[in-house]
Parts: C-alpha cells; structure tokens; sequence
C-alpha cells in the first residue's frame, strides 16, 4: 500500500509501469482497486496512478474534506507531491466531474481529458454561451495536420467538421427540439437519424461568432441524482445499478463498503448547484466522452445536450462516444474494448486521429 499525506491526511494511491504520467479517479461506487486491469495495460507504455478519493477506499475519511473543490485541491497536491508537472486525467462518474473541475482550474498540469460517465444534464445557459477565451487573443493558429488522412467515416475541416452518427435511443431523438432557423435544405427529405449531419462547428476566433443555438428551459438538473446519492445507502445503490453477473462485483462490494456515506452526501450536494456542462463546454483541453447506454445511475446526456457543449469548440478538441449495452462501468464490463480505446486516446496526435473499432459508435453526426 502506498500512500502520501495531503493537508495532514492520509492519501492511499498505487502505481504501476513506467513512462508518461496517467491519472485514473475512481466514482462513487468503488475505489482506486477497479482500474486494475487498466493500470496493467497502460503500464508497458505509461506510469499509471490509482487513488482514492478522501472518504473513500483506504483514503482518510474527514467530513469537512468531501466536497468537489476539496477532492480537486486534494488532487492538485497530489501532483506537488508525486512531481507530476502534466498527466493525462481519466476520471469516472464523481472522479470524472473531480478530474473536469481540475482540468478548468489548472490547464497547464491537464495534457488531456478523459471523461467517464460524468453527470452532465441540461442545466440551461449553453445556448449563447462561447468558451472562456478572452477577445483581444488572436485567433489560434491552425495545428499542423499528420499525412496520414483520418477515418473515412468522419471528416474534419479547418472551418468544418463532421461528428459521429448518433446511437441515442429512439425516445431520446424524439424529445431533440428542431432548430429556431431553417436552412434551404430543410425541404430535401430527412435522411435516417445515423446519417443526419448537424450544422458545421467553426473553429472559435475573433471573427467567428457562433448562431445562437434555439433556447431551452432547463431540465431537472442534478436533483434525480443528488436524490438517489443521498437518501440510499451505497452497498443498495451498487446493487440497483451493477450487472448482477459482473466478475468483480464482490470486490466493488468490499471497496464500496469502506466508503463513507457522508462522503456521498457531501459530493453529490457540492455537484448539485455546478453546471457541469457548462464547464465542459468552456474547456480547451482535448476531450474524451464516452458513456454506456445502459447506465441507469448516470444515464448519457440528450444529443442535443452534447450539440450545445460541442458548439464552438476546436476541431479535435471533444470527441462524445456512447456504447450500446454497456452500464456504469465500462472498464470493467468491456475491458479490452476500453483499454484499447484509452491507448487510442493517448497515442493520437489529437482526437481527429482516434482510431475506433468497428463496436465503438459515435454519438453525434
């Protein structure tokens, strides 16, 4: 067991192989142990660091430390002390909003983003909104492009780019409201859902303002799941949404039963008034979404959603995947898949060079 002292607490972490730094943060149900099999295969290529979460795992558990802005400065110390300059970030569920609140606060020790079931819902206020880039900056100048071309099945521009086809469930395409303005396209037949492109994404610059995208009352927002972290026991919300023939459910249940429920209570109300699209959207760092259909504690947000958080960003710079079949732990539940998707990730010169796997679909067009 390994383990450095933050803020005179205990903090438990394990690392394995050797190479360029990467950070794995663990959700709500478990601990540093579930990124095992994914340490094992970063670790010919990368140094991989598992921790865990104050209140959780083996880490100290004071109430007063649970909240996200305490879990972000508790990880900001932690690079200080292990002499991590810059780390690519791959967090799950609470550990992907901790990992996302870290990449907005300190960009400069953020290489890359990795974002796993995050609770994103539609909070409002994305529609006009452009990321936090201050107006008297030039525009940036254009990344040198590899020879090699991308992937056929998606195309990227300079000044346009098309995102991946949408495998959102049927209910979910029936609620996307229509857009506020109507192109002269609009009159040709509509082709089918996975083909249908959306507008194109400019890159940002001085000259380049975004069309106001049509507005929309917020959602429920966090309350569904700050009601389901706070009022259920976490050994009762680990049963209600983990595959009951999942291998290392005993292990989740060991790990899940070292948390405290304070830790959950506190987590979840600190989330709960944050608009945690809306940081996503304002970040400039490369970006990896990826959600299972399937998750009933977090469930994928609604594609028009992931449309409002991609409007205005760089082409490369946010990538949204959603896997069918798949629940709340696709490290576990696909690990192969997801592994080779992590190295994908992190061996790509930028996201526009990911290279997929036929099983992995695109959310967006």
């Amino acid at each position: 067991m390994s383990a450095i002292t933050i803020e005179n607490d205990l903090v438990h972490y394990e690392a394995l192989g050797r190479g360029r730094p990467v950070i794995l943060v663990h959700g709500w149900l478990g601990s540093w142990r579930y990124w095992v099999p994914t340490m094992q295969h970063l670790s010919g290529k990368y140094r991989a660091y598992a921790l865990d979460l104050w209140g959780f795992g083996d880490s100290g558990k004071d109430i007063n430390k649970y909240a996200v802005k305490d879990q972000v400065h508790m990880l900001f110390k932690f690079f200080e002390g292990m002499g991590i300059r810059k780390a690519v970030l791959v967090g799950h569920s609470l550990g992907a909003a901790v990992c996302l609140n870290f990449a907005r606060q300190y960009p400069e020790f953020t290489h890359r983003l990795f974002l796993i079931s995050p609770p994103l819902v539609d909070m409002g206020g994305l529609g006009d909104d452009l990321p936090s880039r201050p107006a008297t900056l030039p525009p940036k100048p254009a990344e040198p492009r590899p020879s090699a071309p991308p992937p056929t099945s998606v195309t990227y521009s300079s000044t346009s780019e098309t995102l991946p086809s949408n495998p959102f469930r049927a209910a979910q395409q029936a609620q996307t409201p229509p857009s506020s303005t109507t192109s002269p396209a609009s009159s040709a037949p509509t082709p089918p859902p996975e083909s249908r492109p959306v507008p194109p994404v400019l890159p940002l610059s001085i000259a380049t303002v975004p069309t106001p995208l049509p507005a929309e009352p917020p959602s429920q927002g966090f309350a569904p799941i700050l009601a389901a972290l706070t009022t259920n026991k976490p050994a009762a919300l680990l049963a209600r949404h983990i595959a009951r023939d999942l291998p290392e459910l005993e292990m989740l249940r060991t790990e899940v039963a070292k948390a405290d429920e304070q830790a959950f209570v506190r987590t979840a109300q600190s989330l709960s008034a944050q608009n945690l699209a809306l940081e996503l959207k304002r970040l400039m760092t490369p970006t990896l979404l990826l959600h299972g259909e399937d998750d009933t504690l977090l469930p994928p947000p609604s594609e028009t959603l992931v449309q409002r958080i991609n409007r205005g960003k760089q082409s490369g710079y946010f990538l949204p995947l959603i896997e069918p079949t798949v629940g709340h732990f696709p490290m576990l539940e696909i690990t192969a898949k997801f592994n080779r998707l992590l190295l994908d990730f992190l061996e790509a010169p930028d996201l526009t060079n990911v290279q997929f796997k036929d099983q992995w679909k695109r959310t967006i067009r």
